[in-house]
């Protein structure tokens, strides 16, 4: 999955040569252009990832692994997580894309409010009406 059609095929997330410095050094070391490139990947704006409340974090859990590419910083949005760790917090999970992606809550996440046990789900089969839906 390429980055954009400007970079060269080689491009690597992990790290871009400096040539004045003469020394490879993080591209996504600056906020910006994580978000930038993070965008990009997902699909999602800038100011959508802002708005997640987890572009921080996200950015620092980046930073925190030596081997980057693109599939891990999508699903790290989307998820929450790294590949194979565990989400970086409960609110990493809350705010994955992929919940907004499709519209939903995740579960556990919000309170249905008191009382709402009381009520049938909507479209529920309720057993005591013959089947029939509510």
């Amino acid at each position: 999955m390429p980055v954009s059609d400007d970079r060269p095929a080689d491009y690597d997330l992990a790290e871009c040569w400096d040539p004045v410095a003469n020394q490879y050094v993080d591209a996504l070391a600056d906020l910006d252009e994580f978000l930038r490139v993070c965008a990009e990947l997902t699909g999602f704006d800038v100011p959508e990832l802002r708005s997640t409340g987890m572009a921080d974090e996200h950015h620092r859990t980046t930073l925190a692994h030596q081997v980057r590419d693109e599939h891990a910083l999508v699903h790290l949005w989307y998820v929450g997580a790294w590949p194979g760790e565990a989400p970086s917090s409960a609110r990493a999970h809350d705010q994955g894309l992929v919940w907004r992606t499709f519209h939903a809550v995740p579960p556990g996440s919000a309170a249905p409010g008191h009382g709402s046990w009381a009520e049938a789900p909507r479209s529920a089969v309720v057993p005591d009406n013959g089947g029939e839906r509510r």
